[in-house]
C-alpha cells in the first residue's frame, strides 16, 4: 500500500472538518457553496500529494489499516466536538 492513499484520507477528513468549522463559527454558508469549497480544496490538495515523491513510499497493510482507523475516529470525534 502506498502512503499516498492514507494522505488522501487525511485530506478528506481535514477538508470536511475545516469547512464545517467555518460554516458553524465564521460564516453561515449554503450547502452548495460548502460543497464547492470542499471540492476545490480537495482537488488542489490531491494535486500537491500526487506531485510529491514523499507519498510514494510503501507501508504495510497493518499500518495502513491502523492509520485509516485513527483518521476515521478523529474525524468522528472532531465533527461531534464542533457540533456541540
Amino acid at each position: 500500500m502506498e502512503l499516498k492513499r492514507v494522505a488522501y484520507g487525511v485530506i478528506m477528513a481535514a477538508t470536511l472538518i475545516f469547512v464545517r468549522f467555518i460554516d458553524i463559527y465564521v460564516y453561515d454558508m449554503s450547502t452548495f457553496i460548502s460543497m464547492i469549497i470542499i471540492i476545490l480544496i480537495m482537488v488542489v490538495s490531491y494535486k500537491v500529494v500526487d506531485r510529491s515523491t514523499f507519498f510514494d513510499r510503501q507501508i504495510s497493510r497493518n499500518t495502513y489499516y491502523v492509520m485509516n482507523t485513527l483518521i476515521i475516529a478523529l474525524l468522528i470525534f472532531v465533527y461531534y466536538a464542533i457540533e456541540s
